[in-house]
């Protein structure tokens, strides 16, 4: 025989043995039958049965289940994140509301470029001087929107000014964090 020939030969089992076992696989692949059952519905109890007759009675059910060999499984979406909806544009989402809304100049800085540089107390109102990284002097007063994630002053004491701010998780889910911004000592 001719060495060419007998190469093509060898070449031409070498691929038909690989294609009965792809096929091989493929074929019993698709033989497996899952099944899937809807959740039951809830059953109304109208009378209690002794726990021993329970106990039977899931042990017959579990013995059926077993014989069969269908695989049983629910799923509860109750309390889970959507695994289809990306979060990425829920943030997004979240970000353009935000947006919306005129902001002003102290409503655009973070909290942490903040100092308090003074604070009064009157009977009329509290009132605290705040400057920013640049040095800019800002009074403010409770209820003065403050910050990056729409936080407000919520009390103005004698020697700090808390603020309370409000942001949303990549779920939705508001988060409430209070800030302490403290009059440095003189110390």
């Amino acid at each position: 025989m001719c060495p060419k020939r007998r190469n093509s030969i060898t070449l031409l089992l070498l691929f038909g043995i690989v294609a009965i076992i792809f096929l091989g696989i493929t074929t019993t692949q698709a033989r497996e039958k899952v099944v899937f059952k809807d959740p039951k519905e809830k059953k109304k109890i109208t009378k209690k049965k002794p726990i021993k007759e329970e106990a039977k009675a899931d042990r017959i059910e579990n013995k059926d289940r077993k014989g069969k060999g269908t695989a049983v499984y629910t799923y509860d979406p109750t309390n889970k994140a959507d695994p289809f909806k990306s979060f990425i544009v829920v943030k997004e989402e979240l970000e353009e509301k935000e947006e919306k809304k005129p902001k002003t100049y102290l409503e655009t800085l973070d909290i942490s470029q903040l100092t308090v540089a003074a604070i009064v107390l009157s009977s009329k109102g509290n009132w605290a001087l705040v400057r920013d990284s640049k040095g800019d002097g800002h009074i403010i007063k409770k209820g003065t929107p403050i910050g990056r994630r729409r936080g407000r002053v919520i009390r103005i004491l004698d020697k700090e000014v808390v603020v309370r701010e409000y942001r949303k998780d990549f779920r939705g889910r508001e988060i409430v964090r209070d800030i302490s911004l403290r009059l440095p000592s003189i110390d």
